[in-house]
């Protein structure tokens, strides 16, 4: 997170001190917040994201691999201080564009090789139950209930169901 504020923070042109003046914070928790010293509260967060005028995700979320996998229960908690709700961030676009929301269910067997869709088309896949091996061809990984996997729908991927009953959840999000 200190890196992607600092990063956001040089992007936008900004001085330290404008914008601990733009999040109403002082410029000894936005130093300390840039340094990845302390913990700061998801109040705090937002208000430094309202400020650079990011989504919340864009601040928190490290940057993504190839192939990104959240495991379940491994995405970044956003939990209020005053609310006995549960929320686990896991994934975030700075992106404008289309998408497509699937349920998917699936039964072992042939693994299904799929063309490379439109450019700057990305997928993410949340296995509900069952367990798949998802990704582009030459680097799929195997993902569970539970655990979203992010990758380029744009190159050649594979999807191939490792357990009977599968389901999943698939965002096709383009440009």
């Amino acid at each position: 997170m200190a890196e992607n504020v600092k990063a956001l923070r040089g992007a936008k042109g900004l001085s330290l001190s404008e914008l601990a003046t733009r999040a109403g914070l002082g410029k000894s928790t936005m130093s300390q917040l840039e340094a990845g010293k302390g913990n700061p509260s998801i109040e705090t967060l937002l208000a430094v994201a309202a400020a650079l005028q990011v989504p919340f995700g864009q601040l928190v979320e490290p940057v993504a691999p190839r192939v990104r996998v959240i495991r379940s229960g491994q995405g970044i908690h956003v939990d209020a201080e005053s609310s006995a709700m549960h929320v686990e961030l896991l994934t975030s676009s700075n992106r404008r564009g289309s998408f497509e929301l699937y349920v998917l269910e699936s039964e072992p067997g042939a693994a299904h090789a799929a063309a490379p869709h439109v450019q700057g088309a990305v997928e993410h896949l949340l296995i509900l139950s069952g367990r798949m091996r998802v990704g582009p061809a030459d680097g799929a990984v195997e993902v569970g209930p539970g655990d979203l996997a992010t990758f380029a729908g744009d190159v050649d991927h594979r999807y191939e169901t490792l357990e009977p009953g599968t389901r999943a959840v698939m965002l096709m999000e383009y440009e």
